[in-house]
């Protein structure tokens, strides 16, 4: 008897777990063609009540790029990676769409919400897109480390909010996937897990990335420890200041 055929989502499942951060790539650029294809893809992420609070910007300059490796802490692969977009979420479409219709757009701090998840959403889909058609990403949370010094390098308008980076290109290297917490520290069915329940689970991840990170030359690395030292300061102080600044409300 043959065995069943897979199920054709199973290549999906099986794309989206092999995937890694790729910090070295090769010197070629995506094919216009195929950006294309994967942002009209990306496009269909859900959206909050269909608003689609988000633009993608390609930044062409050789020069803004290799100011951004400074801006966002020394990050080489910007400009080496075949091409570099900064995703934002975009009150200022909100606005002028209100306005053809006479009326001024109210914005709180749910539509900042809104324009972030929306963004995030497109953004998932866009690696997505890309890492099917054997392109390797990169995110740049990095992009907010001296934000208003990002915003006036790109000349970003108002209404338009400055998340986070993506390199894509075809990698030059295989890379090993990190492992990630075990299901039972992310998911609950029915009821949330006790404290004494996540603390386990934090141990067993500590267990995971101490012997992947041995692997990678990079001994006596776990992951709480790591958590503890990002977590001893706050982190990129000024940011409300700066999204208030480009439009956004941040109460009410």
């Amino acid at each position: 008897m043959s065995s069943p055929l897979p199920h054709p989502g199973e290549a999906l499942l099986a794309r989206i777990a092999a995937h890694r951060s790729v910090r070295e790539f090769l010197p070629e650029e995506p094919a216009p063609a195929d950006i294309e294809r994967v942002v009209t893809a990306a496009q269909m992420a859900s959206t909050s009540s269909h608003l689609q609070c988000y633009h993608l910007l390609r930044v062409r300059s050789r020069p803004q790029r290799e100011a951004l490796v400074e801006l966002c802490g020394g990050q080489p692969w910007i400009a080496a990676s075949g091409a570099f977009f900064v995703v934002l979420a975009d009150l200022r479409r909100l606005d002028l769409a209100a306005a053809a219709h006479g009326v001024r757009q109210v914005h709180n701090f749910e539509s900042f919400l809104v324009a972030v998840i929306d963004a995030t959403l497109f953004a998932q889909n866009l690696a997505l897109g890309f890492e099917a058609l054997d392109y390797g990403i990169c995110f740049i949370g990095g992009l907010r480390n001296r934000l208003a010094e990002v915003d006036r390098l790109l000349e970003i308008p108002a209404g338009l909010l400055p998340l986070f980076g993506c390199c894509v290109g075809r990698p030059a290297e295989g890379g090993a996937i990190r492992p990630r917490l075990p299901l039972a520290a992310v998911y609950s069915d029915g009821s949330f897990s006790d404290e004494p329940a996540q603390r386990s689970a934090i141990a067993e991840h500590d267990r995971a990335m101490l012997a992947w990170n041995q692997a990678q030359g990079r001994p006596g690395r776990d992951w709480s420890r790591g958590v503890a030292r990002k977590g001893a300061q706050a982190w990129r102080v000024g940011l409300a200041d700066f999204y208030r600044g480009k439009g956004a409300v941040l109460d009410g």
